[in-house]
């Protein structure tokens, strides 16, 4: 994948926001994605992701792990997304494949653990084709 950002169609390059919990996995996911040309916007837990969701700042994917502290959970957060943006990607991560259904029907289900460099791949394909 090359370093050129991935431009929107209307401008600014595609904004990403990653919502997980462990430090050092958000870290080096950011640094993968923002290395492939991605903007991203980190989140600690689902409920951080909601109100910069509700702020009305433009975003074009959501990558959320299931577990994450606060009120609301990766699934829930996903479900707001869906009813808010019904076209909205999103991919949910768990290192527990008993949520990939209900992960499955919200959106796109990633395993733990999975290659930073093979989820900024394949964010990259479904941004290309919802463009």
């Amino acid at each position: 994948m090359g370093t050129v950002p991935l431009q929107q169609l209307g401008g600014g390059p595609v904004r990403i926001l990653l919502v997980e919990d462990e430090v050092f996995v958000r870290i080096d996911v950011a640094e993968t994605l923002r290395r492939a040309g991605f903007q991203v916007i980190e989140a600690a837990d689902a409920d951080d992701a909601m109100e910069f969701i509700n702020s009305g700042e433009r975003i074009d994917l959501v990558f959320t792990d299931v577990w994450t502290p606060g009120v609301l959970n990766g699934l829930a957060l996903a479900e707001r997304v869906r009813a808010k943006f019904p076209m909205m990607p999103v991919i949910i991560t768990s290192s527990n494949t008993k949520v990939e259904d209900a992960a499955s029907r919200l959106g796109k289900f990633v395993p733990k653990p999975y290659e930073p460099a093979g989820v900024a791949n394949m964010i990259a394909q479904i941004v290309v084709s919802s463009l």
